[in-house]
């Protein structure tokens, strides 16, 4: 039996407390924020959080997990995209930013001149904790999941988390297995990245399977986590856009990235294929 046939998909919601900074962008001086979090960045997050509450660095415990999206008065947004632009729900970015996102300036002082040393204004973009939740997917151990959620405490995401930015708890009386019917969208989802060139040998899977299986699964859909562009065949058309992604280690304050980036379709984004 795979280590995967042990496990259930749980759909989990976090309350954010403090304002989050999702590293994006940077224009100059200005880091912008993503406005969703990626798979990679929550488990990072939620792997930090266990080992500082018990001691056990376990990197392989939440591998299986989604991207998450904002929830506002019950909805969760997805992602999309409309005529080029990117959307949350109906909210697109433009709106999405004024509503929700601030920009915290701040500058290193010369302790002898008490100015502003030279070229050390720096700008963030924070997204607010205006009653957002976070809502996302996350495959556990049935066996211990209890035991592993409760470990989950103060859970900081994103950066600068030591300067007041990052907490989100979770809600652990709002922790649901997923049905059936979503649990199969997720199956091959690891930090947020669909995973198509893990060959799965105890179930007797083979490449063009997983493939032909994934294809079915998201055609001419809104995607809600990356896809690695290099992964797929018989792509007939993409409305979206591709991005480079890192894998990063978080084991320290400020992440290194661990292996070489990859060309990635964005989430939001609709791939359709040539079917024989």
């Amino acid at each position: 039996m795979s280590k995967e046939d042990n496990k259930v998909w749980y759909k989990v919601k976090f309350k954010q407390i403090q304002p989050i900074h999702i590293g994006y962008n940077k224009y100059g001086v200005i880091n912008e924020t993503r406005l969703f979090i990626p798979g990679q960045t929550m488990w990072g997050a939620l792997t930090n959080a266990y080992f500082k509450n018990t001691g056990n660095y376990n990197e392989e415990l939440f591998e299986n997990i989604t991207c998450f999206y904002p929830m506002i008065e019950n909805e969760v947004l997805y992602p999309k995209f409309k005529d080029g632009e990117f959307f949350l729900g109906d909210l697109s970015e433009k709106e999405f930013r004024k509503e929700f996102v601030t920009t915290y300036i701040s500058t290193a002082i010369n302790p002898q001149t008490l100015s502003a040393k030279d070229e050390s204004l720096h700008e963030i973009d924070v997204i607010l904790p205006k009653n957002i939740y976070w809502v996302g997917y996350i495959g556990l151990d049935i066996s211990n999941f209890e035991d592993i959620l409760k470990n989950l405490k103060n859970v900081f995401i994103g950066g600068d988390t030591r300067y007041g930015l990052g907490l989100i708890e979770l809600e652990k009386e709002d922790i649901n297995q997923a049905p059936a019917s979503e649990e199969m969208h997720y199956k091959f989802v690891k930090k947020g990245k669909i995973q198509i060139q893990e060959k799965n040998s105890d179930e007797g899977k083979i490449q063009e399977e997983i493939l032909d299986e994934v294809k079915n699964l998201i055609d001419n859909k809104n995607l809600t986590n990356f896809v690695k562009f290099n992964d797929l065949k018989d792509v007939d058309e993409i409305e979206g856009k591709l991005e480079l992604l890192a894998e990063f280690d978080f084991k320290q304050n400020i992440p290194k990235i661990k292996e070489e980036s990859g060309l990635y379709i964005s989430v939001g984004s609709t791939i359709k294929f040539k079917f024989s």
